[in-house]
């Protein structure tokens, strides 16, 4: 009668020491899926913060794109061959002959090339000529120059070939 007499004299203090250990266990289950929950939303949080990041570079990126688009003009090629002939005039470069050598379409812009051979007073001349015409507005680059003396004259006269490009955007 003992043991059974202190089990029955303390049935209600198991019981509840019982129920208090299986609530501890519950509560401690609940808790480490509520702490996997907040640690999933912390690595989304995370991965939400890059993505932003990322945007805001785009963003940007997006805008210089834009600022150089405002500074390549949308032209063709007919409007470049009116750029270095004018430039050539107001330099004093004789151009003799100026070939249109095919274009390469990117997907921004498309790049024109021009085969020029001009004659040239002199060597600030043509200095002159190449340095207007890449600091234009529009964007021209010389790819090829090659300067030769013209033998038949006395003089200082040039001649040179040009690979000239002109960059446009595209519509």
């Amino acid at each position: 009668m003992d043991s059974v007499g202190l089990i029955n004299k303390n049935k209600n203090k198991v019981f509840n020491i019982a129920i208090i250990i299986i609530a501890i266990i519950v509560s401690l289950n609940i808790y480490k899926k509520q702490l996997a929950k907040i640690d999933s939303l912390k690595a989304s949080i995370a991965e939400e913060e890059k993505k932003n990041r990322t945007l805001d570079n785009i963003g940007k990126l997006d805008a210089k794109i834009n600022s150089y688009r405002k500074l390549l003009p949308k032209k063709e090629s007919g409007t470049s061959i009116n750029d270095i002939n004018n430039i050539a005039r107001d330099t004093g470069i004789k151009i003799m002959s100026i070939k249109p050598s095919g274009e390469e379409t990117f997907p921004d812009y498309t790049k024109y090339v021009f085969d020029l051979t001009i004659s040239s007073p002199d060597y600030d001349s043509l200095a002159k000529f190449i340095n207007t015409l890449e600091v234009n507005q529009a964007v021209y680059m010389i790819d090829v120059l090659d300067i030769r003396s013209a033998s038949y004259n006395k003089e200082k006269e040039l001649n040179a070939n040009l690979r000239v490009s002109a960059v446009a955007m595209l519509e």
